[in-house]
């Protein structure tokens, strides 16, 4: 079965994972601009940086861990070595199925991301032959220190060798390649982009507090959320901690979370809830301002939590996943933060649009807008029927319930005096 503890917090220094996220992030971004790398090649470049200082700060010290506390097997070497060579055979499967779909479906075939490594592909055998030899180092390894050997790759490759095999461990492993691939081609892509808009139009070519200033460090913030999001996908490493333990199994949820990406939310935006079509914010707030460097800052100030949330995350950073019970950071205080955070800014930037287009039409748009963070709404409800399977999720939800930032707010305004 897919491995699934009774309670699964992430272990090591918060402090430390998320100071490594900050620094291989900024490293791998500020370099691979200062190279004027291609952009498949930066973003690729930004991500290995990442990786690098996760396996720094928190990899190598989970294998230490993980090495020292391993379970004594008595088993023959014959039984152990054809079981790495079925769980290699899963694992080419699957890596065959991501070749194909590659291949076939227009969303992939079409994006930045696997145009580019198609590119790169007659220059990269030397990190091919690399990448093979790591990836049999790190099978075999993994399957000397885990608990339960037999795993979804094993019944992935007892599937292809028409063996006797799991039929939860495969759907298992079908939903995990199914999100693999989508997110990560289109995290991939979107850093592409963002890498782009770095070196062409970087935020600090701009006189500072403008909106084009505001607007280029939105952009870098976003860039940063993407190259991080991009290498939560890749650092599902069961030998660091960072597997994926459950995935989502419902419609709604796939549903309400898929939505809110490419290529299905510019679609739905357009033809049911174009809340930006009309007047903007410069109908309302002159640019210079104060009450525009203030509306401003505040937006500047939830992208910066949105940030924040996925920062704690580190290399567990994943949609329709669980892969550790994140308490830190900003999770602190809400459980939560990146969607309230996110909806607050777009808030933020649309009202006064909504206001510019009159009453009826800004009625209109704000119900429009709100419908939005409805689909939020949804997707933090079905994260969190997902997730409470694990103990140590309800012990979060209530520890954040009695001392989160409602339940300060609610003492506060409590102990006020009446009036």
């Amino acid at each position: 079965m897919p491995s699934t503890q009774n309670r699964d917090t992430p272990v090591g220094s918060p402090l430390v994972i998320q100071a490594a996220t900050l620094l291989g992030g900024v490293l791998g971004i500020a370099l691979s601009a200062y190279l004027q790398l291609e952009p498949g090649k930066a973003m690729a470049f930004a991500v290995f940086c990442l990786l690098l200082a996760w396996i720094a700060a928190d990899g190598v010290p989970a294998v230490r861990r993980t090495w020292l506390s391993r379970p004594r097997r008595n088993e023959v070497s014959a039984v152990f070595w054809r079981r790495i060579g079925t769980k290699l055979v899963g694992l080419a499967a699957l890596l065959g199925a991501v070749v194909i779909a590659c291949s076939v479906f227009p969303f992939f075939t079409q994006s930045s991301a696997v145009q580019s490594f198609i590119d790169a592909s007659h220059t990269t055998i030397p990190i091919s032959v690399a990448l093979v030899i790591a990836t049999i180092l790190y099978v075999v390894i993994t399957d000397l220190v885990a608990e339960e050997p037999d795993d979804y790759l094993n019944q992935v490759g007892r599937v292809v060798l028409m063996q006797d095999f799991r039929e939860e461990d495969v759907l298992f492993a079908l939903r995990l390649l199914a999100i693999k691939c989508f997110f990560l081609v289109l995290m991939f892509s979107g850093g592409m982009t963002g890498l782009t808009e770095l070196v062409d139009t970087p935020a600090w070519a701009f006189p500072p507090l403008s909106a084009a200033w505001f607007e280029g460090l939105m952009r870098l913030v976003f860039l940063f959320d993407t190259v991080l999001a991009a290498g939560g996908y890749i650092a599902t490493f069961k030998l660091f901690g960072w597997h994926v333990r459950a995935t989502e199994t419902t419609a709604l949820g796939w549903l309400v979370c898929l939505i809110c990406y490419e290529p299905f939310f510019p679609a739905i935006s357009h033809a049911f809830v174009p809340y930006g079509e009309g007047p903007g914010w410069e109908s309302v707030i002159q640019e210079g301002s104060a009450i525009f460097i203030l509306w401003s800052v505040a937006t500047l100030f939830c992208a910066g939590v949105y940030l924040w949330a996925t920062v704690a995350f580190g290399p567990r950073f994943s949609n329709l996943t669980h892969r550790g019970i994140i308490t830190t950071g900003p999770y602190r205080f809400l459980k939560h933060p990146a969607y309230v955070s996110k909806n607050i800014a777009w808030w933020l930037f649309a009202i006064p649009g909504f206001i510019a287009s009159g009453l009826a039409e800004g009625l209109a748009r704000a119900g429009m807008l709100a419908i939005v963070s409805l689909i939020y709404l949804l997707r933090a409800r079905a994260e969190e029927r997902m997730l409470s399977k694990d103990p140590a999720y309800r012990d979060y939800a209530e520890t954040v319930a009695a001392h989160g930032l409602l339940a300060m707010a609610k003492r506060r305004l409590a102990s006020r005096p009446a009036a």
